[in-house]
């Protein structure tokens, strides 16, 4: 029996085939449909033919779970898909915990989808794919939302009237929950300091969405993104957080519709909007060091955003024990990770530019004067995911629902 874990993001399908035991890996892959139109990148890996990659014609979220089971079925995976977990980054006040998918469940997702249009709908299209292709195979929705359960009032509430929260569920919810509980757990592993509730983490999920939490011990305290995942640090294609001003005055004086203003907000501004050339990081920065100045300034402003982000973190926790870097672009990006990290050594943190350039996952990258801690983290949401499946299957009050 085996568990597939199906994580849809914003522009990527990642998946990951485990058995349902020890949860050792048995196949992994993405589909990326980053800076393309209908063309997807697709990597493939497994124990057995190690690693295939190539593009492909991938229309959308439904056609890449087919791909994916056929990539499985090919590589002869013959054992039955006894569950599959599903990362959805949305749960609204409804959804709060790991819950078996159901036609309330679904329906209810679909009626909150405007709040996260990046993310909820791919990630509804992957669930009515799987549950047609894999009819017998239970599945189960993991929400991001989760870990910011129990935010501190001071931290979840906004200066509105107070009655919009009891009215209309005004809160911060807070995304990428599943990467940054990971990853605050993994580095008090690589800390050595697993049961210390005093633990103080920055954690800087850095990829096509972005957000930074403040972790105190295993608890979140405050985190970046809010109502929708719109909030907080500038993104690939999402502008972060702006002057409400400016949507009044612009709906106010130049007519421009709520929906005109969505579309703008969540598709073509962040580092595509200032740049003007792609939503990739990669991309803007070839385009940067090939002397294109808007792709400078986009990567300026990225960064200083950044950096201005893990200081008023810092400054919430009283300090800073860790600074975390995870994500495609957190992991990946060294020339990233020394422009955020300069300037920082106010807060007790050194970088170390040789082992930054090593880019080595999952270590320390700091000098050793460092008081501060600086870590690159390989975020595995889906183990995340795993693991929050396999925890819902050996709770005694599910003791007949392995199957569906």
């Amino acid at each position: 029996m085996s568990i597939l874990v199906l994580n849809a993001g914003s522009s990527t399908l990642k998946f990951v085939l485990f058995d349902d035991k020890a949860l050792n890996e048995l196949a992994s892959g993405s589909v990326d449909w980053r800076g393309t139109c209908n063309t997807a990148s697709l990597f493939f890996r497994c124990t057995a033919v190690g690693e295939e990659q190539f593009t492909t014609e991938i229309a959308d979220y439904g056609d890449a779970v087919s791909w994916i089971l056929k990539l499985l079925a090919a590589n002869e995976f013959n054992e039955p898909i006894h569950m599959v977990g599903h990362r959805v980054v949305y749960g609204g006040t409804q959804f709060r915990q790991t819950s078996l998918i159901d036609h309330q469940i679904t329906q209810s997702l679909e009626q909150i989808s405007q709040l996260a249009p990046l993310h909820n709908p791919p990630a509804l299209k992957t669930i009515a794919t799987t549950q047609k292709a894999l009819p017998a195979s239970t599945q189960v929705v993991v929400f991001d939302t989760a870990f910011f359960a129990d935010l501190p009032e001071r931290s979840f509430m906004y200066p509105l009237p107070y009655e919009w929260h009891d009215l209309y569920g005004i809160r911060r919810f807070g995304f990428h929950g599943i990467s940054h509980s990971y990853c605050s757990t993994r580095a008090a592993e690589i800390l050595d300091r697993q049961n210390d509730e005093s633990l103080r983490l920055v954690i800087c999920h850095l990829g096509n969405g972005c957000s930074a939490t403040a972790v105190r011990g295993k608890n979140p305290v405050a985190t970046t993104m809010g109502f929708t995942p719109m909030e907080g640090l500038m993104m690939g294609t999402r502008a972060g957080s702006i002057d409400p001003g400016i949507l009044l005055y612009l709906l106010q004086q130049h007519d421009i519709s709520a929906a005109e203003l969505d579309e703008s907000l969540n598709r073509h501004s962040g580092l595509l909007g200032v740049s003007g050339i792609s939503s990739d990081f990669r991309e803007v920065e070839m385009a940067a060091h090939a002397g294109t100045q808007r792709a400078s300034l986009a990567i300026e402003m990225f960064v200083d955003r950044i950096r201005s982000t893990i200081g008023s973190l810092a400054v919430s926790l009283g300090g800073i024990d860790g600074l975390i870097f995870t994500a495609g672009i957190g992991e990946n990006s060294s020339s990233l990770r020394s422009r955020v990290c300069k300037g920082l050594e106010c807060l007790g943190l050194y970088l170390d530019e040789e082992k930054n350039q090593n880019g080595q996952t999952d270590s320390d990258i700091a000098l050793a004067q460092s008081s501060g801690r600086i870590l690159i983290i390989r975020t595995r949401e889906e183990l995340m995911i795993a693991r929050e499946v396999q925890r819902l299957f050996t709770r005694p009050k599910f003791p007949d629902q392995s199957t569906s």
